[in-house]
């Protein structure tokens, strides 16, 4: 549910400078932030608003931004037929922890969802789930931040949102048995991310970096025994000296009206708490000379290494754009320097800045990652030192500059498509009361020079400062994953659908925005018997450029107009994607299909992906999916994994290669999706449309179904040993799929029910109520047709830091497991469960379908199957014709057939259920 210590990538979301922002009201005036307001803790209900003003965004946007008398920030952006969110910002992270509460945010993130004035505990989740909403939280060094995203699907769903939202951050209740009981839940996901080992280095860097002295090794999660020492005084000090309105903002993104939505947040948000005492804030001294730090870990196969820096300050945001641009001169996969240069090590690295303490003057963290094998680790550390010195010497990038920023324009304007990403980007800007920035973007990525990319390098990337931290595989472990009318997924009027006279089948998406998408699928009626290598292997080499054009100068030459191209392959299918601004799309068209039909299928290449995937295969970490695959997908490409697939790897031909991608070219049908403003552009339609019809004769596209299914015919427990005191447990059912869509909406409403939100049964048993797993849910999938359906959990089954076992916990999930499995085959669910199943299956679909990317994947899905490119809007028709009987249907069809079951977990913990194990044969 709770998300800790995530590394965000720097991208043009994090990074802001000084500007001026016009507000767009009667005065028009000019601001750098927010004005203050007068500040009355005695506030009556409603709570009094000022209106600071009413912000310019781009695509004819527009923030209005209040401030309630408490202290408290609002921002209002109204969105149309957008999913809604509402979030807010707490201006307090793990940096403001004593050490001996280190978790303590974490902890009370966790808590504020276990019950509040009005709020039983429960009932948050209850109430956002009949809603069909999506909610979540999450704590980091400096921030931490609480949503609730959905489509407004009922009548007075924003103000019901609003309410349960203030209520949980204003008014909890810190239960004495609820903060006892999220205890475990907390410590489960302690126990999860000790066994990460990039987790371990980023902490590692961290502390090093800045010399924080703390005895946590997770900054943010904190230690068990902190967690268990931690009193409800604890918690409510912390609270109340954090947790205050004038500390927060809140940032409403979607379809929304501002006057009405301001009076509904002046209505529920009416704190009066305030800091009684000064705040902690963690002191943070950057390190003065380059240090090294080397550890060993059994939890990983391959060696981690993070080169870190003490980057720029919260309130510089020129510096921050910068180190997103030096980000993609480096890392911009094919053309940035020091991808290519570690090309050559089956490996890549990723810049990130992360923000670490509150206060605008505190430095930021920058972080450069990477993994590799052990043998190449050195040469790998190597190569970032190089290239990363070799920025701030006058390099020749002018050219690759210019294409970056223009990538950067494209993909903030693509970010205004989603009102998640949008709130997202307001909110961290506010926070830093750098709201100009969101304004200003364009603006300022285009006043960057090359002499601020190389000033920033030399200040901020500096080599005799920084902190290396390699975490290497232990010895033993090297070896050879508002109203339901108005809600439409996709605008019918929009889309025009063409079949050409080579059976190619072309559906037009006509859009507002300035960027063109186009995807194209080839998919063949059957799979062909193939080395099972073969699928890997071509997607790899589709990668790597044309007959006419190698990967570099292929990918250099996309990189002018940031064309945006990829590539994937299945047994039975070969597809593209590619974005752009709409004027360079028949430039992105002709790349596309110079590498579809003409890949780079050279002895060389093959050579060098083989290797590559090679050193993948036995880098990669053992999942309880490997056995599971192996057994039910025998004969597929998927069912393949380790030693097993390196010998197919090692006995694969360029002319198998070949044969496949000869296969899904010419027997395959063909369908097009194209996205772009093709009303203010006609010419460019026609183009598109004239350039497929000149394509090859393809099969008709008629709808199919590939048969590979075989039912499950004994019950199998599949055993793994792992170094990780955490348990991953696997419960799988498979079935024949026929692609019926009213079953599939019945079979997806049930895995909302039984396991895929926070008030699932699942979740509310096992995790809630038992405290087994921090983590534990369900998942319906389909390949070909064969239906799956799993159940998972992460349990703890040893802890070497409180020297304790549970073995019996892997009992306790299977048999939870089966608990519900029969319960909803012989009982009807309940019509408020059903009822609030289907508002969260709607949401998810309508929040899926918000970017003009994401409808065109959709559509092209849709193409391939009975119901068309319009399938989503059918999905949305059908969910409310589901019944209780639908359900109970489907859940007797699912689950009719021998489970699976595949558990990964340490040595001693499998031997201590050996006898269980036989009782599920």
């Amino acid at each position: 549910m709770l998300k800790i210590n995530q590394v965000n990538s720097v991208n043009t979301h994090k990074i802001n400078t000084k500007s001026n922002v016009n507000f767009a009201s009667d005065s028009c005036t000019q601001v750098n932030s927010l004005p203050d307001a007068y500040v009355d803790y005695n506030v009556k209900k409603p709570t009094n608003y000022l209106k600071t003003g009413v912000v310019n965004l781009p695509n004819d946007l527009k923030a209005h931004c209040y401030k309630l008398e408490n202290g408290q920030q609002i921002v209002l952006v109204p969105k149309t037929d957008s999913v809604t969110v509402v979030k807010t910002y707490v201006n307090t992270g793990s940096m403001n922890e004593p050490d001996e509460v280190r978790g303590i945010s974490h902890y009370i993130e966790h808590n504020l969802f276990n019950g509040s004035e009005g709020l039983s505990a429960g009932e948050f989740f209850d109430t956002t789930v009949k809603m069909g909403a999506n909610t979540n939280a999450s704590t980091g060094f400096a921030r931490t931040d609480y949503y609730i995203s959905s489509n407004l699907l009922n009548e007075g769903d924003l103000e019901n949102k609003i309410k349960i939202h203030a209520s949980m951050l204003e008014t909890p209740k810190f239960a004495l048995d609820m903060l006892e009981k999220e205890k475990g839940i907390v410590n489960s996901e302690i126990n999860m991310y000790q066994g990460y080992a990039d987790n371990i280095a980023f902490n590692l860097t961290l502390k090093k970096l800045f010399n924080i002295k703390s005895t946590s090794p997770d900054l943010i999660a904190g230690t068990e025994t902190n967690i268990n020492n931690i009193t409800r005084e604890d918690v409510v000090d912390y609270y109340n000296n954090n947790y205050y309105p004038a500390n927060m903002v809140t940032v409403v993104t979607g379809d929304v009206e501002p006057e009405e939505t301001i009076k509904l947040i002046a209505k529920y948000f009416k704190g009066t708490n305030k800091s009684t005492h000064p705040r902690k804030f963690e002191n943070l001294i950057p390190i003065d000379k380059t240090v090294r730090q080397d550890i060993y870990s059994d939890k990983t196969f391959s060696t981690r290494t993070i080169v870190g820096f003490s980057g720029p300050t919260n309130d510089d945001v020129k510096s921050k754009v910068c180190l997103s641009i030096i980000d993609s001169l480096l890392n911009s996969y094919k053309t940035g320097s020091l991808y290519k240069s570690l090309e050559q090590y089956n490996t890549s690295s990723s810049l990130t800045i992360e923000k670490i303490g509150c206060r605008p003057y505190d430095p930021t963290a920058i972080m450069i990652e990477t993994e590799t094998n052990e043998k190449d680790c050195q040469k790998v550390l190597q190569e970032i030192f190089n290239q990363v010195h070799q920025i701030s010497l006058n390099p020749n990038f002018d050219e690759e500059l210019q294409a970056i920023k223009k990538n950067n324009i494209i993909l903030n304007n693509l970010s205004y498509e989603k009102s998640f990403l949008l709130n997202d980007f307001i909110g961290k800007s506010i926070l830093n009361n750098r709201f100009d920035y969101v304004v200003d973007y364009d603006k300022i990525v285009n006043s960057i020079t090359k002499q601020d990319i190389m000033d920033t390098a030399k200040k901020y990337l500096n080599l005799e400062k920084a902190v290396v931290t390699v975490v290497h595989p232990e010895p033993s472990n090297i070896s050879f994953t508002g109203n339901v009318n108005k809600k439409r997924g996709i605008s019918a009027e929009n889309i025009s659908h063409y079949r050409l006279n080579n059976n190619v089948e072309v559906v037009v998406n006509n859009t507002n925005n300035d960027t063109g998408a186009i995807n194209c699928e080839f998919k063949m009626d059957y799979n062909p018997a193939i080395n099972p290598a073969s699928v890997m292997v071509l997607n790899a080499m589709l990668a790597e450029g044309s007959l006419y054009r190698d990967a570099n100068m292929y990918n250099k030459d996309l990189r002018k107009d940031a064309i945006n191209i990829s590539f994937s392959t299945a047994s039975n299918n070969l597809s593209s994607g590619a974005n752009c601004l709409s004027y360079d799309m028949p430039k992105a068209l002709s790349s596309t299909l110079e590498v579809l039909y003409n890949p780079r299928l050279t002895p060389e290449t093959l050579n060098k992906v083989k290797r590559d995937i090679i050193e993948l295969i036995q880098r990669q970490d053992k999942s309880p999916y490997d056995k599971f695959n192996r057994e039910v997908f025998d004969g597929l490409s998927i069912a393949y994994y380790g030693d097993e697939l390196i010998d197919y790897v090692n006995k694969l031909t360029l002319d198998d290669v070949k044969s496949l991608h000869t296969q899904l070219i010419s027997n395959s049908k063909l369908n097009v999706v194209v996205s772009g403003p093709f009303h203010k552009n006609p010419s460019l339609k026609q183009y598109l449309l004239s350039s497929f019809n000149r394509l090859p004769m393809v099969k008709p596209s008629i709808p199919t179904t590939v048969d590979t299914y075989k039912p499950i015919k004994e019950t199998k427990v599949l055993t793994e040993i792992s170094t990780k005191e955490q348990a991953d447990i696997l419960e799988a059912f498979t079935f024949r799929f026929n692609g019926n869509i009213k079953d599939a909406v019945a079979i997806k409403l049930l895995n909302i029910i039984l396991g895929s939100n926070s008030s699932s049964r699942l979740f509310t048993d096992l995790r809630e109520k038992q405290q087994l797993a921090y983590h534990v849910g369900s998942n319906f999938s389909v390949v070909d047709n064969i239906g799956i359906f799993e159940l998972n959990i992460g349990t703890t089954t040893e802890n070497s830091s409180l020297n304790k076992n549970s073995y019996e916990n892997i009992q306790k999930s299977i048999d939870g497991f089966n608990k519900h499995i029969n319960k909803i085959k012989t009982e009807y669910v309940t019509e408020q469960e059903l009822k609030s199943a289907k508002l969260q299956y709607k949401n998810q679909l309508l929040t899926a379908l918000e970017s003009n990317i994401a409808k065109n994947a959709s559509m092209l899905e849709g193409m391939s199957g009975y119901y068309g490119e319009l399938e989503s809007n059918k999905i949305l028709e059908i969910i409310d014709t589901i019944t209780e009987k639908d359900i109970y249907n489907a859940a007797n069809y699912v689950f009719a057939g021998k489970p699976m079951y595949s558990i990964l977990a340490k040595e001693n913990t499998l031997k201590a259920n050996e006898e269980y194990f036989k009782t599920l044969i």
